[in-house]
């Protein structure tokens, strides 16, 4: 145990800092909330905040309400002023890539969205092209959307990723990426911090603040919050499988890294080849390149866009052909469930039909294997959003500086 003696004690200054960024952030969250309200939900005395209000609305960040909400016609006492905050007093980028393609999403300091992009990184291409891509693609999406300056970047990196240091530990679709200081290059090249996560961990944001389960307008509607849930595991399917989990709003770490690598899970050591170097992985049988040539062994499949529509007309011989990739994961989702017990599973891919062909069959699984209470956790399906992934990339800037 630490030496009462030996700590070093805390900054009046810190402590006015934490405070107003404790303050500042409650209003940014709640959309508009008056004085009383942060009082209140704060803990921090009235003067204290009163000060706080008056010196963020002198700095520009927040400013009163022009239409505050409507109050009970027999409400007594003063009339609350209710503020937000300034939308043009900083900008925010929010980058996803992976082998093959990248998004940009710019907000303002309101999370409204001013700017969204994808561009493709071709196949094959290397660490310093997926760079210059990626770093292109947020310097052009600045200059299109004009606001106030950068408050800092939220990148989904793919594969394993240092959060510590802003670094991928592995990916091999992308050769040269692991290892790469991607977070030092781009703190350097826009001179504003950057926060890191892996890309299914920010899919898994984006479903769990703010998709719709798949329906009929599964994925288009970038302003309907999904039901909060205690926890969720996302299962990401890409070009590699991902895997993260949520829990209480905040995803799962293990010593400042990404976990939960369950794409590189083995189902089967005499299996596949996995591009990881190992046999049999999850991600051998349920990734896009892995599903598109389990079907075009049975009928003809060229590419994702095919699949989606065979998926869609429930085409008998394709829902066969991935009958066996969808059994292990389905065995894949059962061990997690016995890890980790999640309220719900997220199943996300760019296809709402092949989401909600995966949800319902790993969902009948689970359901067939129940908890002791016979009870088993909920299975969606979602269509990743570059807009989403976009919003929650940009979510990991606002939560570190609000933190």
């Amino acid at each position: 145990m630490t030496d009462p003696r030996d700590r070093v004690p805390i900054r009046a200054a810190d402590i006015k800092e934490l405070n107003e960024r404790l303050v500042l952030g409650m209003v940014f969250r709640e959309s508009q909330a008056s004085q009383s309200e942060v009082t209140v939900a704060s803990g921090l005395k009235a003067p204290t905040v009163f000060r706080i209000f008056g010196e963020l609305e002198q700095a520009g960040l927040i400013a009163p309400v022009l239409s505050p909400p409507t109050l009970a016609a027999d409400r007594k006492g003063r009339r609350p002023t209710w503020y937000s905050t300034v939308p043009g007093a900083y900008r925010v980028v929010g980058l996803d890539f992976r082998a093959g393609a990248a998004s940009v999403v710019v907000e303002d300091f309101a999370a409204s969205v001013l700017y969204t992009e994808e561009r493709q990184i071709p196949l094959g291409a290397g660490a310093d092209l997926a760079y210059a891509i990626v770093a292109g693609l947020a310097e052009d999406a600045l200059e299109r959307s004009p606001g106030g300056p950068l408050l800092g970047i939220g990148v989904g990196a793919p594969g394993v990723v240092d959060l510590a240091h802003g670094s991928v530990l592995e990916y091999m679709r992308i050769p040269g990426l692991s290892g790469f200081p991607l977070a030092d290059m781009l703190e350097e090249r826009f001179g504003a911090a950057v926060r890191m996560g892996n890309n299914a961990t920010v899919a898994a944001l984006a479903a769990y603040r703010y998709g719709s389960a798949c329906g009929p307008d599964c994925g288009d509607d970038h302003a309907s919050p999904v039901p909060e849930s205690t926890s969720a595991f996302a299962l990401l399917v890409r070009s590699g499988v991902g895997g993260a989990f949520i829990r209480k709003g905040i995803p799962y770490e293990s010593g400042g890294k990404t976990a939960l690598e369950i794409g590189h899970m083995t189902m089967d050591p005499t299996g596949p080849a996995c591009p990881c170097g190992s046999q049999g992985c999850l991600e051998a049988y349920l990734s896009e390149d892995a599903l598109i040539a389990s079907v075009n062994s049975r009928r003809p499949c060229r590419d994702f866009l095919t699949l989606d529509g065979l998926l869609e007309d429930r085409d008998a011989t394709t829902i066969e052909a991935l009958g066996h990739a969808v059994a292990k994961a389905s065995v894949a989702l059962l061990s997690i469930r016995h890890l980790l017990d999640p309220d719900e599973f997220i199943i996300i891919s760019r296809s709402a039909a092949l989401s909600t062909f995966i949800a319902g069959q790993t969902g009948a699984y689970v359901a067939a294997h129940p908890r002791p209470d016979g009870s088993a956790p909920v299975v969606r399906g979602y269509r990743w959003d570059p807009v989403l992934a976009g919003r929650a990339a940009c979510d990991m800037v606002f939560d570190g500086f609000f933190a």
